[in-house]
């Protein structure tokens, strides 16, 4: 399961994945606004995302707000959330293939629907190669929380 989110600035980039993911027959849960007229705190939206998140190892999110770093920072403060920045493709993609990221974070300042699609495309495309130390590296990281 897929779970998204956005405040007010990050709407039309969610509406964007949204659509992405209608498109292709992915099943989620918007946890955030549901127009851009509404509007929602980050410490509001994201406990609830990075516990969904959280709870199976198959589950994803997607968040976003005007910038998307205040996504990403907020949502990295809870252990076993590793989310990404995405603003390129490809390391989006590495995003996933080295570092396991369950949480993509877009910027919702700049909602450009063919930037975000090769994004998802990307992200959803790759997986985690298991590399044994990395992934020490990040339980180690999670021990800081």
């Amino acid at each position: 399961m897929i779970y998204l989110g956005a405040d007010k600035q990050g709407f039309e980039a969610i509406k964007i994945a949204m659509e992405w993911l209608d498109n292709r027959g992915f099943k989620y849960e918007n946890l955030g606004v549901k127009s851009k007229d509404q509007d929602m705190k980050l410490e509001n939206l994201l406990p609830p995302i990075a516990e969904k998140v959280r709870a199976d190892t198959k589950n994803l999110g997607i968040v976003s707000c005007g910038t998307g770093v205040g996504v990403e920072v907020g949502i990295n403060k809870f252990s076993g959330i590793r989310a990404c920045l995405a603003d390129d493709p490809e390391v989006t993609e590495w995003s996933k293939i080295y570092d396991n990221c369950n949480v993509l974070c877009l910027i919702g300042w700049r909602p450009d629907r063919g930037k975000i699609e090769k994004i998802l495309v990307s992200w959803f495309a790759a997986g985690y190669d298991g590399d044994s130390d990395r992934l020490k590296m990040m339980q180690e990281f999670d021990k800081w929380r």
